[in-house]
């Protein structure tokens, strides 16, 4: 299954970058909220809570970056820029000393939301801003360690509940995107575990199956998907908090 995978993925490299933009609209989508999050001029201390990999390390080289992750996410990773080693759920630095946090597709890994939430609000000085992602139609991943996913009601609360009084939660694409995504895993379900003679057989039918459903649909969905108002549907949201921006008044922005 990870030698197919690996075959789907340098398909998919091998792509123009206008074409990746559409049959991979979320994770550009990602990497331009990240991006948004590095523009201020100030020198900022930045917290990547749960960076993994820390690939978004060289957007902020203007910035104090620091990663903090657990590294039992997936076994394959390198884990060796994690600055810091430790649970999201007891953060190992002092109060108001962080001005970014970035919490990018981790909150579904974590026991706790509610607690990870609290500790991101503590670290954040007055003002500090969370960059949050997080997923609502997913597949199960990085098992035993996947948990929850999220609807716009539940981050509301777990805003509201941290004590955050300013945050925008508006999703990642609706339902197109969300169906386009999904129709990448045909191919990976029809041919996994396939070997051998078997595999030299069905491979015309595994190209074709990779054409359709991995390149022609979702290029097809990215562009359906603007006719989609209320996006119900969603792989998952991108959120923005504010500590302590304006005076309580539990009321959220929701997209």
């Amino acid at each position: 299954m990870a030698e197919r995978v690996g075959f789907y993925f340098t398909v998919y490299e091998r792509l123009p970058e206008f074409l990746k933009r559409r049959v991979n609209p979320l994770e550009y989508s990602i990497r331009a909220f990240v991006e948004s999050a590095s523009q201020g001029t100030a020198r900022s201390v930045v917290l990547d809570a749960g960076s993994g990999e820390s690939r978004f390390a060289a957007s902020f080289r203007r910035h104090l970056y620091v990663a903090l992750d657990l590294g039992v996410g997936d076994p394959t990773w390198d884990y060796s820029k994690v600055g810091l080693l430790g649970d999201l759920s007891a953060i190992p630095l002092a109060s108001e000393t962080v001005d970014i946090v970035l919490n990018i597709q981790v909150l579904e890994h974590v026991v706790s939301p509610s607690r990870v939430f609290g500790e991101i609000h503590r670290v954040l000085k007055p003002g500090g801003t969370l960059y949050l992602t997080a997923p609502q139609g997913w597949h199960e991943h990085q098992s035993p360690h996947d948990y929850f996913r999220f609807t716009r009601d539940a981050l509301r609360l777990l805003f509201l509940e941290a004590g955050f009084r300013d945050a925008t939660i508006e999703p990642q694409g609706g339902y197109f995107h969300y169906l386009g995504h999904r129709l990448t895993y045909i191919p990976k379900v029809l041919f996994a575990g396939r070997s051998g003679l078997l595999r030299v057989l069905l491979f015309p039918l595994e190209c074709l199956s990779l054409g359709m459903f991995c390149f022609c649909l979702p290029v097809v969905c990215y562009y359906l998907d603007r006719l989609d108002s209320k996006r119900e549907f969603t792989l998952g949201y991108k959120c923005m908090a504010v500590k302590g921006a304006v005076a309580p008044s539990d009321s959220l922005q929701t997209g």
